[in-house]
């Protein structure tokens, strides 16, 4: 594949995006990335457009799939149906291959207009790599024709270079590693917690992230006068990922939807067990009562429970 020409649309603040685009480019790629807001990337060409409001991917469409034709690729690869899946069927580009994230397949909108550019996208792939077998499935229930073309391929992670031991057992701790957004439940999680803290006082659960929840989710903990035992991080540099989680005990995930999963996956290579939701992805990585303890979306007590039963 050495001097194999890509073109990425993509999120270039992605972390994930940021790691593929580096491996591949350490295999020989020469790689343009084309964004809508993100980072830059160490040693990787970067093309990258201002947000616009809502209509930011049609308005910078045009631009975007000059910059990607003028790079002449050999294949262009989207990441995201939405949006980014805009520029990928306006470059009328093949091979053009197609990641899909989650909610780009999982979640659609009522919209019969925005169900069927969605279907386009996927029909003018040539392949679509999900995730996990349940992403698979979503995609195929979006559009039939795609299930010959539609491969899993897992995340993977680094293996972290040391390990540590367990914190103190005299005060167990829990860490949640997602955005604070609705569609993961933070404040199922801390009316958990505060259930839980009942039984075992000194209970700690660190929540890292950031997001539309942020201000509601202070109040909840005040409300419930957990303050003490509940502290907020806000978003953590991925390269911290590793060490936070071998701070904690265990990882909790109370998500209501999972493409994959791939925090669980980072707990796992830091030897820490994971009490998550049986939603999507999640139990394709966690196996009840092997790996971790595996509850029913949206049930306080449940999750509660389980986390109890790690203390």
């Amino acid at each position: 594949m050495k001097d194999k020409r890509l073109v990425v649309f993509g999120y270039s603040g992605s972390i994930h995006v940021k790691k593929w685009v580096r491996s591949l480019a350490e295999r020989g790629y020469n790689i343009r990335v084309i964004s809508l807001g993100g980072d830059e990337i160490s040693g990787i060409d970067i093309v990258r457009f201002k947000r616009q409001g809502k209509l930011s991917y049609f308005r910078h469409s045009a631009k975007a799939v000059r910059a990607a034709m003028e790079f002449k690729p050999d294949i262009i690869h989207v990441h995201y149906a939405g949006g980014y899946g805009i520029w990928g069927v306006r470059t009328k580009f093949h091979p053009l291959a197609l990641s899909v994230w989650g909610s780009d397949v999982e979640t659609l909108p009522k919209s019969f207009f925005y169900r069927r550019f969605i279907k386009s996208v996927l029909h003018n792939a040539d392949i679509i790599t999900a995730t996990s077998a349940s992403l698979k499935k979503s995609t195929i229930n979006v559009l039939e024709s795609t299930v010959s073309k539609t491969k899993v391929i897992p995340f993977g992670v680094m293996i972290p270079e040391k390990l540590s031991e367990f914190p103190e057992a005299e005060q167990i701790s829990a860490l949640y590693l997602k955005h604070l957004k609705s569609i993961y439940a933070p404040d199922i999680l801390i009316q958990a917690t505060a259930i839980v803290i009942k039984k075992y006082p000194s209970f700690k659960l660190t929540m890292c992230g950031d997001g539309s929840l942020k201000d509601e989710l202070h109040n909840l903990v005040k409300q419930l006068e957990v303050e003490t035992n509940i502290v907020f991080e806000g978003a953590v540099d991925h390269s911290k990922v590793y060490s936070l989680i071998q701070q904690h005990h265990f990882m909790v995930m109370p998500s209501l939807q999972e493409g994959f999963g791939v925090a669980a996956v980072e707990a796992f290579a830091c030897s820490r067990a994971v009490v998550a939701t049986n939603v999507g992805g999640i139990p394709e990585i966690v196996t009840d009562k092997q790996n971790g303890l595996l509850v029913e979306p949206n049930n306080i007590e449940a999750l509660a429970d389980a986390m109890g039963k790690i203390c």
